[in-house]
């Protein structure tokens, strides 16, 4: 047995639909339990913030093993690759991306700016969380709010074990693939 595992490589493009359906299957996870906590929110604006913390969150742990730029491409392609499988009118598209790039900003700071904090991440991600969505904190009961930060706490597990696992490569052939195709002739 090795002491150290060797990463998997996989393209930018494979790396971005994990990311993307790592994310999307988070959506509905936190409904539940604020459900049973009593909390009133709105389910479509709770989603989209999960779903922007956890592109962060991905975003923050994949640039610990990878080179920045295709991090951003990759985090970049995965919020894209949402957008554009809405079947909706690019009015509502623009309110969705306001809302995730509020919670993008804030997990961001959170994630990239407070690097000498005392408080555990998941903790201040539970506190973003009900911030974005003007929640009473106080109404969450002691057993819900511990339940919460501990699926928060999963969602940054998930993200370090997909970092832990694969490095993302692009050979010349998947660049010279993946080019932006120029439709002036």
């Amino acid at each position: 047995m090795s002491w150290f595992k060797t990463k998997q490589e996989i393209n930018s493009q494979t790396m971005t639909s994990m990311v993307y359906q790592s994310v999307r299957v988070r959506t509905g996870e936190m409904e539940p339990l604020l459900d049973r906590a009593g909390v009133v929110y709105d389910p479509l604006e709770n989603q989209l913030v999960i779903m922007g913390i956890n592109y962060e969150i991905l975003h923050w742990e994949l640039k610990k093993g990878n080179p920045k730029d295709v991090v951003e491409k990759v985090i970049e392609g995965a919020y894209q690759r949402f957008y554009s499988s809405l079947n909706i009118d690019q009015t509502r598209i623009l309110e969705y991306q306001q809302i995730m790039n509020n919670a993008k900003k804030k997990a961001d700071d959170i994630l990239f700016v407070h690097f000498g904090q005392k408080v555990p991440k998941n903790v201040l991600i539970f506190k973003l969380l009900l911030e974005l969505e003007d929640i009473n904190e106080s109404i969450i009961d002691p057993s819900s709010r511990k339940e919460m930060e501990l699926l928060i706490d999963g969602w940054f597990q998930v993200a370090k074990a997909i970092n832990d696992e694969y490095k993302i490569v692009d050979t010349k052939d998947d660049l010279e693939r993946n080019k932006p195709i120029d439709f002036d002739f």
